[in-house]
């Protein structure tokens, strides 16, 4: 049986393989993955978090980080239990401004990465030193060798569940 990555390699190799072609084909794979996202979800946040991943080089951009920042679960210094994020994109904006971020980390990155760390550390710091530690786990993490470090976590822990 072929598969479809054989298929658009024959079509490459006839030479029927061109924008118009590839956008009709890219349209039927999209109505598939509507059924996809209705019937198994996490198979389908996974598939389009791994071609996310592909096409944005690993970085964040509006959707993902709204998605992932509404997942997040935690407790926070009074015991309550909290859903999604802390701080809004305009309010990280503003208290990280003076912080010196690799080149690539967009907006959305920062957005998750310190509302990520916001509900790990929530209990035990306050928010200027969250926002100290945020920086240093995310984006200044030498060993780490790439400045997707937020990005690579979130699709490690996708790809676990």
């Amino acid at each position: 049986m072929i598969s479809y990555k054989q298929m658009v390699e024959n079509a490459k190799k006839a030479g029927t393989a061109n924008d118009k072609t590839m956008w009709q084909s890219i349209e039927s794979f999209s109505e598939l993955l509507e059924e996809l996202r209705e019937s198994h979800p996490e198979k389908y946040w996974n598939f389009m978090r791994e071609q996310h991943g592909i096409m944005y080089g690993g970085h964040y951009d509006e959707m993902f980080a709204l998605y992932d920042v509404a997942m997040l679960e935690y407790t926070d210094k009074t015991g309550a239990r909290k859903q999604g994020g802390h701080w809004t994109l305009e309010q990280i904006e503003t208290a990280t401004s003076g912080m010196r971020f690799p080149s690539g980390v967009t907006q959305w990155d920062k957005y998750v990465a310190f509302n990520a760390a916001y509900a790990d550390l929530c209990k035990v710091l306050e928010d200027g030193d969250i926002l100290k530690a945020g920086f240093a786990l995310y984006f200044a993490d030498e060993d780490w060798g790439s400045d997707t470090k937020i990005w690579d976590i979130y699709e490690l822990k996708a790809e676990k569940e």
